[in-house]
């Protein structure tokens, strides 16, 4: 079983990401908690979401002895380290930084992506005036029946909407549906959500029905008759 190292002194913190992560779709992964990097690792580690104060040298040296051994983790920077160590862990490892204050969302969304999580779960979900079918990959209208097709991604896309109980953030949304980081410049969730309303709503008259507010997105709640 792959595991996931969360190597954070703060203790608050730590417990809040390993709360979320349990809670979360990772694959069958195991977290492993701890305040500081183990003094030896074992075969399966594959991950790790370390603290800047945690991303030493020392701390890299014992990741660099299991990359000999034929593994190289993924890392997940909490905070920035200085330049050097930076450098050192760019030049070295697969990392991945995320500032603070820390987006919890975006950071999970990462770690599932990572692990190859699905992220379709199969069941109805009713937005607007609709029923999302996800394991069809289509759009009921509720009152006629009449089925609208859906992309694979289209389909993600509204699915996680529909089931996230706030609005997501574009950062979130681009980690979780298609893997990208936040430092990637793409217009690729633009196009998807315009393309989305034209589709479900080519007359325009539900501006709601995807909405976006103070940069998160979130679907029309489902209808009651």
């Amino acid at each position: 079983m792959p595991e996931l190292h969360l190597i954070i002194a703060d203790q608050a913190l730590r417990a809040a990401i390993a709360e979320q992560l349990k809670l979360a779709d990772t694959a069958g992964m195991r977290v492993v908690e701890a305040a500081v990097l183990p003094a030896r690792l074992s075969a399966e580690f594959a991950a790790f979401i370390l603290d800047e104060p945690q991303a030493d040298r020392i701390a890299l040296k014992l990741l660099a002895a299991g990359c000999e051994n034929g593994k190289k983790p993924k890392i997940f920077l909490l905070g920035e380290a200085d330049a050097g160590i930076a450098g050192e862990l760019d030049e070295s490892f697969a990392v991945e930084s995320f500032a603070k204050p820390l987006r919890l969302g975006h950071l999970l969304a990462r770690v599932q992506f990572y692990f190859q999580a699905p992220r379709t779960q199969g069941g109805p979900l009713a937005f607007g005036p609709f029923r999302l079918e996800p394991a069809l990959r289509q759009a009921v209208i509720a009152e006629s029946g009449a089925v609208i097709r859906l992309t694979e991604k289209e389909t993600q896309l509204l699915e996680y909407l529909g089931r996230s109980p706030h609005p997501v953030s574009r950062e979130e949304l681009l980690a979780a549906i298609w893997g990208y980081d936040a430092h990637i410049d793409t217009h690729t969730l633009e196009t998807h959500v315009y393309r989305l309303r034209r589709k479900l709503d080519p007359e325009g008259k539900e501006p709601d029905m995807l909405a976006v507010r103070q940069g998160a997105y979130s679907l029309m709640p489902a209808r009651t008759r």
